[in-house]
């Protein structure tokens, strides 16, 4: 028998920074971004299917106005 065979490609991106007051809310505002796709380029779209953002997460920084 013959089988293909796929494989499940990881990665991640950058989607920039959002204002929220929880990290929850930081998480919907990233999906909200214009930057929550994903764009491949030619030789890439040849090679992989069906290109989705899958999960979002966030890294909380510190107070800016506290220095």
């Amino acid at each position: 028998m013959k089988y293909s065979v796929y494989a499940k490609v990881v990665g991640s991106k950058y989607l920039g920074e959002v204002e929220a007051s929880s990290e929850k809310e930081a998480i919907e505002k990233g999906w909200e971004l214009d930057e929550a796709c994903v764009c491949l380029c030619h030789q890439c779209s040849s090679e992989c299917e069906n290109p989705e953002v899958d999960d979002i997460s966030v890294v909380q920084h510190g107070d800016e106005d506290n220095g």
